[in-house]
């Protein structure tokens, strides 16, 4: 086998798929790949640049779904980030512990702000916004995939009563659109 970075990649994502971020290391990685873990170290000098190349090979797959999107809104975007990230496991913690001006994720940046513009959010305002709005997303898809493995703690039954869980388990995609369409109605009345 021709040991690459997207190989490794791959093989971390599946390992992260099946046991997740905190049971992966190179020494793990390397197992799977059957390999020493030295020959990892020659594509990426520690863990923490693997998982910088994870968020950048996600971040590339969403730009390459966007651009097969004529005229797309933050909404696209949005949806194609949280479909991405929840193809990889603990995803939401990795792009949140890594650098996001890397190529591919300074390209989805430029493109959020650009669609926060097209929103009418005054160009002094899109940092915040856009944070705000990336935030959401990966916060819902960070809820999803908790709730997913189904080994958190019960919420309890006071509060079930008078409550919904988080993540409407039932309809996961239409509390996402609530969430989002609160988010930009919200930036919307922010601009008038």
């Amino acid at each position: 086998m021709k040991l690459d970075r997207q190989t490794i990649q791959l093989a971390a994502i599946t390992l992260l798929n099946e046991t997740g971020l905190e049971t992966l290391s190179m020494r793990t990685l390397a197992k799977s790949l059957d390999v020493k873990a030295a020959s990892l170290y020659f594509h990426f000098k520690n863990k923490d640049e693997l998982m910088e190349g994870i968020a950048e090979l996600i971040s590339g797959r969403i730009s390459q779904r966007l651009a097969k999107v004529k005229d797309c809104d933050f909404y696209q975007l949005a949806h194609i980030l949280r479909e991405e990230l929840k193809r990889v496991n603990d995803s939401p913690k990795i792009f949140e512990i890594t650098y996001p001006f890397t190529p591919n994720r300074t390209k989805l940046i430029l493109l959020g702000m650009q669609l926060m513009q097209d929103l009418g959010v005054d160009q002094r305002h899109l940092t915040v916004a856009g944070n705000m709005g990336n935030n959401f997303v990966l916060s819902y898809v960070a809820d999803e995939q908790y709730f997913a493995r189904g080994t958190q703690r019960q919420m309890p039954a006071e509060f079930a009563a008078q409550f919904p869980s988080p993540i409407d388990l039932a309809n996961p995609d239409e509390a996402f659109d609530y969430g989002l369409d609160i988010f930009i109605h919200g930036l919307q009345a922010t601009t008038k």
